[in-house]
């Protein structure tokens, strides 16, 4: 982790066709989903690209991409990223974290 580096978060939705390269707690096959990625990335700009490959190394195609903001410190202690310090943690220790939501 550089002094340059933010974590990004991404909010899309996707559908789970299985075969991850993560292992972690899946959601349904074949359905789709609304999800959140935590990404540790080098600067403040949406990278796009970069999330959409991290999509599919969590089993995720057909990904429309919603939405794009930088986790600021202030924001730990407010909802939804107050419930999600463990999913924070993980992106920063291992480079990116995925919350899937179960009813999209």
């Amino acid at each position: 982790m550089s002094d340059n580096s933010v974590l990004g978060i991404y909010t899309f939705e996707g559908v789970f066709e299985g075969k991850p390269v993560y292992e972690y707690a899946y959601p349904q096959e074949h359905a789709l989903h609304k999800c959140m990625m935590f990404l540790l990335q080098e600067g403040a700009d949406a990278l796009w690209d970069s999330a959409i490959i991290e999509c599919a190394k969590f089993g995720f195609e057909d990904v429309a991409m919603d939405a794009f903001s930088v986790l600021q410190a202030d924001m730990l202690e407010q909802q939804p990223f107050k419930d999600l310090h463990a999913h924070i943690e993980e992106a920063l220790t291992l480079g990116s974290s995925l919350v899937f939501y179960d009813k999209p």
